[in-house]
């Protein structure tokens, strides 16, 4: 199969924005644990705190049950965390591909929704949901072959995965 040369460079893409995602998962994990630490100044649920006023209205709510339940605000950021790290890394390795691009979607744009447009002085947020959940977007939508282990399943299974009599095409 002939790799067209637009495809030849996606696979930089790939790793990119799965490494943007596992690097986060890193962060809090082995750099930074006090991120995960609901005792430390550094813990994450305090950004929350700041993103509340900025937040898009259908958020707000979600945020606000949020904080005022720190025990499952602890439980959401352990979980968030660990998504951010197993797609990241699925990203990064080419494989379910598709799948990891609608996770990392939903995860770009949902921390772009939560920090809403916080102004001129910080714009972080809405610009990695913007960036970001496009590039995931667009993997969802294409997959990935050149250089991932979707390449050797599509090879193998062509159709994508079958569940039922429904083909499922995840690479």
């Amino acid at each position: 199969m002939e790799v067209s040369s637009v495809e030849r460079y996606l696979p930089i893409l790939r790793v990119t924005l799965g490494w943007m995602y596992f690097s986060a998962f890193l962060r809090r994990t082995v750099n930074v644990p006090a991120k995960l630490n609901p005792s430390s100044t550094a813990y994450v649920g305090g950004k929350l705190i700041t993103f509340l006023p900025h937040a898009w209205q259908p958020v707000v709510g979600q945020l606000e049950w949020l904080l005022l339940h720190p025990h499952l605000l602890y439980l959401f950021l352990l979980l968030f965390t660990a998504v951010e790290g197993l797609f990241g890394l699925l990203m990064m390795l080419g494989f379910l591909t598709r799948l990891s691009g609608l996770v990392i979607a939903i995860l770009a744009w949902s921390i772009g929704a939560a920090g809403g447009w916080l102004g001129p002085t910080c714009v972080d947020e809405w610009q990695i949901a913007a960036v970001e959940g496009a590039a995931a977007l667009m993997f969802m939508f294409t997959g990935s072959r050149w250089l991932s282990i979707d390449q050797y399943l599509a090879k193998k299974y062509p159709r994508g995965l079958r569940i039922w009599k429904v083909y499922i095409p995840l690479w």
